[in-house]
C-alpha cells in the first residue's frame, strides 16, 4: 500500500513576550495613586498580599515595586508596621506637553539638564534631514527634578546657528532661549506627539525598564522666513507629563463641534 501522505505540522503559535514588566504596570498605578493621595500620609497602604492580590502578581513582584516608590522618596516603609505614603505632597506636578511652548521652556527652566553628547553629524537622519544643512549640532541632555531623570532630549541645530552655542556655557539653559539671546528667534513650530518604547539609552537614563512605554514630542521649530532653527525630539516619562486643552463648543445640534482655546 502507498505510503499515507502525512499533513504538514502547523507550527504552533508563540506568545507574544510582554514589552512591559509587570512590576512596572504596577509601580505606574500605584505612583499615580500616591500622587492623587488616595491615602493619607497616617494611613498605610495595603499590604503586600493584599496588593499582589489586587494587581495579580506576586508578593515579588510587589515588593520591587515598594523598593522603587521607596528610592524615590514617594513611601516609607516601617517594620512591623506598614508602608506610609510621604511624597504625594512635595511630588513634582505633572508638566503640560501642549501647544503651548512658553509653557514648557518655563518648566524646563525650573530643573536642571546634564549634556551626554555634543558632537557634528551629518544630515543622516531625518532630523538632520529636516533642518536642510550639510552638519548640524547634535546635543543629546537629560534633564532632572531634585535629582530625577524627568526628559531625554536630542536637539539638532543647523550649521548656520551651532557655532553660537558653546557646551560649557550653555549646559544647562534651554536652547532656543541661548538662540534668541543671540537674535535667532523662532516664530512658528511644526509639533508631533506619539508614544514610542524606551532605547537602551532612555531606559538607563530615565530609569524606566527596556521598551517601556515614552512620551516622545518632535518639534521643528522656524524662523519668520521658514529657515529651520533647530529640531528637537524630547521622551518623557507619562508619569511626568500629560496633554491638556480647554475646549469650547462652536456648534450646537447632532453633530456638535468644539474647538481647543488658545
Amino acid at each position: 500500500m502507498p505510503a499515507r501522505s502525512r499533513e504538514p505540522t502547523k507550527p504552533k503559535p508563540t506568545r507574544r513576550a510582554r514589552v512591559t514588566p509587570l512590576y512596572h504596570q504596577v509601580y505606574v498605578h500605584l505612583r499615580q495613586m500616591l500622587l492623587e493621595g488616595t491615602w493619607m500620609p497616617e494611613q498605610p497602604l495595603p499590604s503586600e498580599p493584599a496588593l499582589a492580590s489586587r494587581f495579580e502578581v506576586s508578593r515579588i513582584t510587589v515588593r520591587r515595586t515598594l523598593e522603587q516608590l521607596e528610592s524615590e522618596g514617594l513611601i516609607r516603609r516601617v517594620r512591623g508596621v506598614g508602608t506610609f505614603p510621604v511624597g504625594a505632597p512635595t511630588a513634582f506636578p505633572r508638566a503640560n506637553i501642549s501647544g503651548l511652548l512658553d509653557s514648557l521652556i518655563s518648566y524646563e527652566a525650573s530643573t536642571t539638564a546634564s549634556n551626554l553628547e555634543w558632537d557634528f553629524v551629518s544630515p543622516g537622519s531625518d532630523a538632520a534631514r529636516a533642518l536642510g544643512s550639510d552638519w548640524c549640532l547634535r546635543i543629546v541632555r537629560v534633564r532632572s527634578y531634585q535629582g530625577q531623570p524627568i526628559s531625554l532630549t536630542t536637539i539638532h541645530v543647523p550649521e548656520v546657528h551651532a557655532m553660537r552655542l558653546q557646551r560649557d556655557h550653555n549646559a544647562d539653559e534651554p536652547i532656543i532661549r541661548v538662540l534668541e539671546a543671540h537674535g535667532i528667534i523662532a516664530e512658528r513650530a511644526e509639533q508631533t506627539i506619539t508614544a514610542v518604547p524606551a532605547t537602551a539609552l532612555a531606559a538607563e537614563q530615565l530609569n524606566v525598564p527596556d521598551s517601556a512605554p515614552l512620551i516622545c514630542m518632535r518639534r521643528l521649530m522656524l524662523d519668520r522666513d521658514l529657515a529651520p532653527v533647530l529640531h528637537q525630539e524630547s521622551l518623557y516619562a507619562p508619569n511626568r507629563f500629560e496633554y491638556r486643552m480647554t475646549l469650547t463648543r462652536t456648534s450646537v445640534g447632532p453633530q456638535a463641534r468644539w474647538t481647543p482655546i488658545a
